[in-house]
């Protein structure tokens, strides 16, 4: 199990325990308050509150990132409640259904000059649910016990509360949080990096050709993903040497950034070393340069990008069949759950290629190139 996972497991259950306090120390008590007596009564009461509760939330939490976004300098060009996105185009501003990369909703922004302040768009959401926080108070103190909207406003903070827990958490979840950028964005090589990153998924969100990625000197785990793009981008162009290079200043500062980050790079030169060298350095490199955990991240991530090396190696290396079914059976479920668009059709037509190498391979015909779209 992956630490962010082990992670995101005891945040769930931290939001669990508040789910159940709200449950048994508010909605119960109000129950009995108000005199609910059918069980279409209370669950009733129960149900449309903690729905009505979810929307104003996710609600407020975009709204935190739309004013915070606009205090500190960006463009806002999309709001995504829910999968509803409210969305900027060329020809004006559109409402439809849209992916979104996070629990509840994402709002998407461009900075407008150098001089922005990420850290207001991230704090947003906080300062709403705080705001919340006072006006349900303020509401509960002036109600009475036999009123609806008296226990109704405690259940509207309390999961508020839940999703704030999740949101201002420091370290990656199974999604990125806000409390994890704002520990990232103290340093202001990152502020750039972050900037440089939401350029880029702006222009991929407008399906517009991304070009000239910032480049940077020092090495952090903001930096190292917009030096992944690059070198995914070299790999296009086959430039090979300009990409071992980049690999190697990368390696050189493995310990700065996150594992995952690194064992892509890694993946991508021993995908370089397959199509350029001969099997046997392939090989070497697997078992005396790449470490356990490298090995284990790449023969399971869910990345395209990474599953054609794996595919690859799995073929030409150590030509396990079972392992390139593996593979290919996976490589669909990993294009659907890419939120990002940059470079798709480029991985498709290099996984294409990966599997046209191993396939004409004596014993092979039967692997299957799955649909990818």
């Amino acid at each position: 199990m992956k630490k962010e996972d082990l992670l995101s497991i005891l945040v769930y259950l931290v939001m669990l325990i508040i789910a159940l306090f709200i449950g048994l120390r508010i909605i119960q008590p109000a129950l009995d308050a108000l005199d609910l007596v059918t069980d279409l009564q209370r669950y009733g009461f129960a149900i449309l509150t903690i729905l009505v509760g979810i929307i104003i939330n996710v609600i407020l939490f975009e709204l935190g990132h739309v004013f915070g976004a606009l205090l500190g300098g960006y463009s806002v060009i999309s709001v995504n409640i829910l999968g509803i996105a409210y969305y900027k185009t060329k020809s004006g501003w559109k409402f439809g259904f849209r992916r979104y990369e996070g629990l509840t909703g994402e709002t998407k922004i461009i900075a407008k000059s150098d001089k922005t302040k990420p850290r207001l768009y991230l704090f947003g959401p906080t300062i709403m649910v705080l705001l919340e926080f006072v006006i349900a108070i303020v509401i509960f103190l002036l109600t009475k016990n036999n009123q609806p909207i008296h226990h109704q406003v405690l259940i509207v903070a309390g999961i508020g509360a839940m999703l704030l827990v999740y949101n201002i958490m420091p370290f990656k979840l199974d999604n990125f949080t806000d409390g994890y950028y704002i520990v990232l964005l103290g340093k202001k090589v990152n502020v750039e990096a972050y900037n440089e990153l939401i350029r880029i998924e702006s222009l991929v969100y407008n399906n517009e050709k991304v070009t000239d990625i910032k480049e940077f000197d020092e090495v952090t785990t903001m930096t190292a993903r917009l030096s992944l793009y690059r070198l995914y981008q070299l790999i296009d162009e086959k430039a090979w040497n300009d990409a071992l290079a980049l690999i190697d200043d990368l390696e050189k500062n493995a310990s700065k950034v996150e594992h995952e980050f690194i064992a892509r790079i890694r993946a991508q030169k021993l995908y370089i070393y397959l199509l350029t060298k001969a099997s046997e350095a392939s090989s070497a490199y697997w078992f005396d340069e790449l470490t356990a955990a490298d090995r284990k991240f790449i023969s399971n991530d869910l990345t395209i990008e990474t599953m054609r090396v794996y595919l690859l190696y799995s073929g030409l290396v150590t030509k396990s069949q079972s392992e390139c079914a593996f593979v290919l059976s996976r490589a669909p479920k990993a294009l659907r759950a890419r939120l990002n668009d940059f470079r798709k059709e480029e991985e498709i037509a290099l996984f294409t290629e990966a599997y046209e190498k191993v396939v004409i391979l004596p014993g092979n015909e039967n692997l299957k190139l799955p649909v990818l779209k």
